[in-house]
């Protein structure tokens, strides 16, 4: 166990496993590192130098009621980075994780990293004229209001039966459900209220297509939460990236189809030292 104390003194739980480039993998909202991430960081870490880490306020970090924006959570990934003088990194974001990313690169560009890994998230979340890729396939100001409301008064019935329902084709077992909830639990509510706002509140459409190093764009054909082929919109945008689509899952598939994405996410980062040499 190990934590790292933010320049706002909050500590932040992380986690390395592994030798050898560095795959930084960065969890989605109100999830935590070392569950979500638990069919993925053993296969990593024997090729990889692997680092999971709770934002802050999620899992094991510190709690506070402040500071709970896109752009602080980067400047953590940041300061993490810099306290463990990681280099190079592959940075990979699930759903607010990818927009978590996103604020990273606007605010400090590519340095540090070697490359992207995108994980099913829309870069804007609301409906617009000519926006084909909302949160649910429709969200509305009012909808947000709505899920902060459902979150303050009825979060186990939200989260059960509603946001855990949707990341999974096949819903898993109760007990499963009741475990995963538990661990999302470990994020006090306000934070979960205050980073879905937060989550909601960017538009980073500008910002995807000024990418300028490898991306890795990893998308479910049934996400329930993304619906739509946001991917392929994605790929478009970003010069430099590659579109895996998996079939057989929906918000999760590196929980849903582990051994895919594993060998997916190794290869991409294998293929970058080829890149790094100048081979063709």
């Amino acid at each position: 166990m190990a934590y790292l104390e933010m320049p706002d003194h909050i500590p932040l739980y992380y986690e390395e496993r592994g030798e050898g480039e560095t795959i930084l993998l960065v969890h989605g909202w109100s999830c935590n590192g070392g569950y979500w991430w638990q069919k993925n960081v053993e296969s990593l870490s024997e090729s990889y130098h692997v680092v999971t880490v709770d934002l802050r306020g999620h899992g094991q970090s510190g709690k506070t009621d402040h500071n709970h924006t896109l752009s602080q959570y980067a400047q953590d990934i940041r300061h993490l980075m810099e306290s463990l003088n990681l280099t190079d990194v592959t940075l990979v974001g699930w759903s607010m994780g990818t927009a978590i990313a996103l604020s990273y690169f606007d605010q400090f560009g590519s340095d540090r990293l070697r490359s992207f890994v995108f994980v099913d998230m829309s870069p804007y979340m609301f409906s617009e004229e000519g926006w084909e890729y909302p949160l649910f396939g429709e969200f509305t100001p009012e909808a947000l209001d709505g899920v902060v409301e459902a979150l303050q008064n009825d979060r186990p019935s939200f989260v059960k039966e509603q946001i855990l329902e949707a990341f999974f084709v096949e819903r898993p077992s109760e007990d499963v459900i009741d475990e995963m909830y538990a661990e999302m639990m470990k994020t006090p509510t306000g934070v979960t209220v205050a980073a879905f706002q937060a989550f909601c509140d960017n538009d980073f459409r500008d910002v995807v297509g000024k990418i300028d190093i490898p991306t890795l764009l990893m998308y479910a054909e049934g996400s329930a939460i993304f619906p739509g082929d946001v991917g392929a919109w994605m790929h478009e945008q970003i010069p430099d990236s590659e579109l895996v689509v998996f079939e057989n899952s929906s918000h999760c598939p590196f929980w849903e189809e582990p051994e895919r994405f594993n060998h997916e996410l190794a290869t991409f980062v294998a293929g970058l030292k080829d890149r790094m040499i100048g081979a063709p």
